[in-house]
């Protein structure tokens, strides 16, 4: 007995000094297997053969996303002599799960008799305990052809038992992530019911796993499918509990008359050529200039309207035209100053265009553009040449990056940067001269509100910095400005 968990022991820590396996599923899945080595009684000489049968048809299966355990057969192979009793014991099963994040692992055991084989397959879960599938059959032939033949009937058995179509992997506001089969029967589109387990019940006498006890929790679609994974929309909750990963998702029959409707009203966005944007801010302004004889700045609030029309070359690609005007009295902060309080009038004009990048495919899901374009800046102040206050304008080439990120069916969250790499400084009032260094940075950060399929309501803050530098006397020319944007935008 010592000798024997020695052994096991041996073998435990061999299998984790052997290389990590893929990280990528933090559930392990009945419908993610692997294949023990098999085992007989002739030293391998069957077992081998029937093993190749049985891993390329879990391969090519669509039930289970097949994982490979070859890197543990030189581990495996230390322990021959008693490997089929090794492979049958809980700490061996759950360190190969562990390993290889399966939740469906494959045993079969080939004993020689004098007239045939006995053969045996069990089939155990994630914790190495629980005895999914149980077979044991007599064959009168020790052919390769025909005990294959039985494993792969049988394999085929259990695969129609796994109670779940696939597990929740991953969860963002209502959307989540399943993972399924490798090729898993599955459609965009296909109603799906959410089910936790609460409980399983074992058979009284060979200890199999016979049936599960589960609650439903929700009901969703599936909108997006990759190799051996997919995305799922969940609409309506049902028990009042959060979702988590692992739970079990049921997939609904198909109906083919209702997939095209929906696939059309998922895929596509609520209009067809574009967003009208209108907002109106309240902005915390403030301008600083090095002069002659010092330093001075000058404070205060600005009120203005921010319009932009948005067209839809195709649903990756989109034109902007977007116009910014904006007032207000600024007063002394600081300095020796001509006049106390100073009128300024800005105004903003960008047109771009670019690429939407949609990550799961849909126009409803998350967006991430990249897009490039002119901007102008204007500031007009009242001219007091003393103070550096005049007409001026920045402008120049602009790139841009902006996000909006679904947080649930109703709002986004959306945040934007963008800046001019090499722009312009122009002086109407001749004050500064040649600039030396001009940066122009934008940075928002806001939530939208679907209040209407073709109507949201939106809310932002948005940072602007405006600054240039020169060798005159005049040192430099500093415009910033924090704003708080209310606005609502239409899709038509």
């Amino acid at each position: 007995m010592k000798k024997l968990l020695a052994s096991i022991l041996a073998l435990l820590i061999s299998l984790v000094s052997w290389g990590q396996a893929p990280a990528t599923f933090g559930q392990s899945s009945m419908r993610r297997c692997t294949l023990l080595p098999i085992t007989d009684s002739v030293g391998g000489a069957i077992g081998y053969k029937v093993f190749q049968e049985l891993e390329e048809q879990l391969r090519k299966s669509n039930w289970c996303t097949y994982v490979s355990n070859s890197g543990m057969l030189n581990v495996f192979s230390k322990y021959r002599d008693n490997l089929p009793k090794y492979l049958k014991t809980k700490p061996v099963l759950e360190a190969v799960a562990n390993k290889l994040k399966v939740g469906s692992i494959i045993r079969v055991a080939i004993v020689n008799e004098v007239n045939g084989v006995e053969l045996e397959m069990d089939v155990y879960g994630e914790n190495g305990e629980d005895l999914y599938f149980s077979e044991t059959m007599k064959l009168d032939s020790d052919q390769v052809d025909p005990i294959a033949a039985a494993a792969k009937t049988w394999l085929e058995t259990y695969s129609k038992t796994i109670p779940y179509d696939a597990k929740i992997n991953g969860i963002l506001g209502d959307q989540i992530t399943l993972d399924v089969g490798k090729g898993y029967p599955l459609q965009e589109g296909q109603q799906f019911i959410v089910k936790r387990q609460v409980a399983k019940k074992k058979h009284p006498l060979f200890k199999k796993i016979v049936d599960w006890d589960t609650e439903v929790l929700a009901e969703g679609k599936v909108f997006n499918i990759s190799d051996n994974q997919a995305l799922g929309m969940v609409k309506t909750y049902r028990a009042g509990k959060h979702l988590a990963p692992g739970d079990w998702v049921r997939l609904e029959p198909m109906k083919p008359e209702a997939k095209a409707k929906d696939d059309e009203k998922d895929q596509e966005p609520e209009g067809e050529l574009g967003i009208l944007s209108v907002a109106f801010f309240g902005s915390s302004s403030s301008v600083d200039t090095s002069t002659p004889t010092g330093a001075k700045r000058v404070s205060g609030r600005t009120y203005g309207l921010d319009l932009k029309a948005e067209g839809w070359i195709t649903r990756e690609y989109f034109a902007t035209l977007e116009i910014i005007r904006s007032l207000g009295s600024l007063k002394k902060t600081s300095g020796t100053l001509e006049r106390n309080v100073v009128n300024v009038n800005y105004g903003t004009t960008k047109i771009f265009g670019g690429y939407r990048y949609l990550p799961i495919g849909l126009f409803n899901g998350p967006q991430i553009d990249f897009y490039g374009g002119y901007a102008g800046h204007g500031f007009d102040l009242n001219l007091a040449r003393a103070d550096g206050f005049g007409t001026n304008y920045i402008s120049g080439l602009m790139f841009g990056t902006a996000a909006k990120i679904p947080l649930n069916p109703l709002y986004k969250l959306f945040v934007k940067a963008e800046f001019l790499p090499f722009p312009t400084f122009t002086d109407d009032d001749k004050i500064y001269g040649t600039a030396t260094s001009i940066s122009a940075l934008e940075l928002e950060l806001g939530l939208k509100y679907q209040y209407t399929p073709r109507m949201t309501l939106d809310g932002s803050i948005v940072t602007l910095s405006r600054k240039a530098k020169f060798k005159e006397d005049f040192k430099e020319l500093s415009y910033k400005d924090n704003l708080l944007k209310l606005g609502v935008s239409f899709n038509f």
